[in-house]
């Protein structure tokens, strides 16, 4: 049995969702397909299908093969490439992993515009707020909002730079008044994103002088979109990253304060392991990415 082809064509089968569309896409016949599976099976010593007459699904042996299948094949596309003259076109599945928020305002629409422009590349994105480990869980390129980076096992680019505001609906203002200084805040409704390093914990700056303010959790929520509908809704003030509340404030649903005092800024950054070569895939994405963000959209100045 040639186990390269025989994975190669597992993977076309659960990829296209059965037999015969994988027999099609292979130039095979439907024997020769349901053969190579079935001899693979054999020699693993597992069932990695599920066939009915009318459905092919993987079994959960089947998935954790077929994801590991789908990498080894990539990279051994890419090895290719590499010693080849195709080295500089960009191919094979790209798996990126990027935070919710800012996946569905911002990185899905630039990754859509980047697969209609480079079709040969399979992009899978998924999105979620916690910590990923990019090689157990096989992701090619994170994209990470972070104020600095302490990961040395993953080299970070850096995308563009995210200005953190303080802000509210001019209604709560209305009903609340405008906080002049930091310490105002204490008077006021905050809004806490609890997935902070540092929830509820706010350090301005003006000149040489720091303040810091410990904000009461007048509302906590997991999610910065959240937030914003918390804000929109006239509920209180938050410190936010202006990447999703740009478009609010220059139509003037929400108000940008405290004009006088300064928040550190964050910064989109593309990580990539440190160990693994540089694919054509992932640099003409990272650089991709960093020519759409060289003017955010969210960019109030």
């Amino acid at each position: 049995m040639d186990k390269f082809a025989a994975m190669r064509t597992f993977r076309r089968v659960v990829e296209l969702g059965g037999f015969s569309a994988a027999a099609r896409d292979l130039k095979l016949s439907n024997a020769a397909v349901s053969a190579q599976v079935r001899d693979l099976e054999t020699e693993l010593g597992v069932t990695l299908l599920a066939r009915t007459t009318r459905h092919v699904s993987t079994t959960e042996a089947g998935r954790a093969y077929y994801e590991r299948c789908a990498r080894i094949l990539d990279d051994v596309l890419e090895a290719e490439l590499a010693l080849g003259t195709l080295q500089a076109a960009p191919r094979g599945r790209l798996r990126i992993n990027c935070p919710m928020a800012m996946g569905i305002l911002h990185i899905a629409p630039a990754v859509a515009a980047f697969c209609k422009s480079y079709l040969e590349v399979r992009a899978e994105l998924v999105m979620n707020d916690r910590t990923v480990d990019m090689i157990e869980e096989g992701f090619d390129i994170s994209l990470r909002v972070r104020a600095h980076l302490n990961d040395s096992s993953l080299v970070g680019r850096s995308i563009c730079r995210i200005k953190q505001i303080v802000c509210a609906a001019p209604a709560y203002l209305e009903e609340y008044g405008e906080p002049r200084t930091p310490a105002d805040l204490r008077l006021h409704r905050t809004l806490i994103y609890s997935l902070s390093s540092s929830p509820g914990r706010w350090s301005f700056r003006k000149g040489d002088d720091t303040h810091l303010v410990e904000a009461e959790d007048h509302f906590t929520a997991n999610s910065s979109l959240a937030l914003r509908e918390a804000l929109l809704a006239g509920l209180g003030v938050t410190v936010i990253p202006a990447s999703y509340v740009g478009a609010d404030i220059r139509s003037g649903r929400l108000r940008a304060l405290l004009p006088d005092y300064a928040l550190d800024d964050l910064t989109l950054y593309a990580l990539y392991p440190s160990n693994r070569h540089l694919s054509p895939k992932v640099r003409t994405f990272v650089d991709f990415m960093a020519a759409r963000f060289a003017a955010p959209p969210w960019d109030l100045s």
